[in-house]
C-alpha cells in the first residue's frame, strides 16, 4: 500500500482505491465509500471495485479549505 505522504506528492493524477483514498484524507474506508455514493467524491467502477484519483482527492481538500474560509469569515464579520 502506498505512503500517503507518496500520493500528496505525485506531480499527476494517479488512480488509488478506496483505502488510499482513506489514508490521504485521513478518514476511515467507510466514510470514503459513503462520499463515493453521495457523489462528494467521484469515483468510477473497475468491475465491482470502486477507485477515485489523487486529484479527486485533492480537489476535494481545496474546496473543503475553501469553504471553511467563508465560514470563517461570515462568522467573524
Amino acid at each position: 500500500m502506498a505512503d500517503p505522504k507518496s500520493l500528496i506528492n505525485v506531480s499527476e493524477s494517479r488512480t488509488i482505491t478506496a483505502k488510499e483514498a482513506a489514508l490521504l484524507l485521513c478518514v476511515s474506508q467507510s466514510t470514503i465509500y459513503r462520499m463515493f455514493n453521495s457523489g462528494e467524491l467521484p469515483s468510477f467502477k473497475v468491475r465491482n471495485a470502486r477507485r477515485t484519483s489523487t486529484t479527486a482527492c485533492e480537489d476535494y481538500i481545496r474546496k473543503q479549505q475553501a469553504h471553511e474560509a467563508v465560514l470563517c469569515r461570515l462568522h467573524k464579520g
